[in-house]
């Protein structure tokens, strides 16, 4: 896993910037060659699928970190806000499959759930296909982005609108990349103070890879739910840890946020 040259980030307060990078190489650890969809089973089953879903998710999502941090040490600053974004899009879609999938499971909805997982993880862009909307479609990108913000408490909407408006190759933005307006002149700006400007909304992005390591757990949870058709017991070998990292990311919080 590569990641920033400590000389290539902007002077500033980024506390789970290494925390971030040490997450992404133990989801690197847990990428499989290959899924058994139906588990053993004589028919492919809906945790098989899911599983292959994550594997997919996880493999975007390690590709485009890593094309953030080496297309910002090669100073393409532009290209790296741009797979910034697709990351932050991916992690969003993720949660929003997620939290729809646990919301099933507790109702025992099992039809609903195998559609919503055929919808996300094999279905084609809703844009390319004709006809009414199923509701077990996912939202639009925007969004399942601000849903995920929210959910996730890592600010309010400005976060989306920020990495939106960076990427987008128009308006006052795109100028004040390439430089400054003065009467009649166009100045071109350093390309430090582009740095300055841009890293933040990295920062942003990649700090939601943090919530993703923790979500590997979860997912294990609502699979292991799903396979038993109730909700796992506290006893559970997979509730008791779920606990303890729970209080660990609090303590961190409190340590990095200090």
């Amino acid at each position: 896993m590569l990641w920033f040259d400590n000389k290539r980030i902007p002077p500033g307060k980024w506390p789970f910037l290494w925390t971030a990078c040490a997450g992404l190489r133990e989801l690197e650890e847990s990428l499989t060659g290959s899924v058994d969809l139906t588990e053993g089973n004589d028919e492919i089953t809906i945790t098989g699928c899911l599983e292959a879903y994550r594997q997919a998710i996880l493999r975007r999502v390690l590709d485009l970190a890593q094309a953030v941090v080496v297309s910002w040490n090669a100073g393409q600053l532009i290209g790296s806000v741009v797979c910034a974004r697709a990351l932050l899009e991916t992690l969003a879609t993720f949660h929003s499959l997620l939290s729809r999938a646990q919301i099933a499971a507790d109702r025992r909805d099992w039809e609903a759930l195998g559609k919503l997982v055929d919808c996300y993880a094999f279905s084609k862009s809703p844009r390319l296909n004709k006809g009414t909307r199923v509701p077990e479609a996912p939202p639009a990108v925007g969004t399942m982005v601000k849903e995920f913000i929210r959910d996730t408490d890592m600010g309010n909407e400005k976060f989306w609108d920020q990495i939106c408006e960076e990427a987008h190759p128009n308006g006052k933005r795109l100028m004040s990349f390439g430089g400054v307006l003065q009467e009649r002149r166009f100045d071109a700006h350093t390309s430090t103070s582009n740095e300055d400007r841009l890293f933040p909304a990295l920062y942003n992005c990649l700090y939601s890879c943090c919530w993703l390591t923790n979500a590997m757990l979860d997912f294990d949870i609502l699979c292991e739910h799903i396979r038993s058709g109730a909700p796992l017991s506290d006893a559970h070998p997979l509730i008791r840890p779920k606990a303890l990292i729970n209080k660990v990311v609090d303590d961190v919080l409190r340590t990095e946020c200090s």
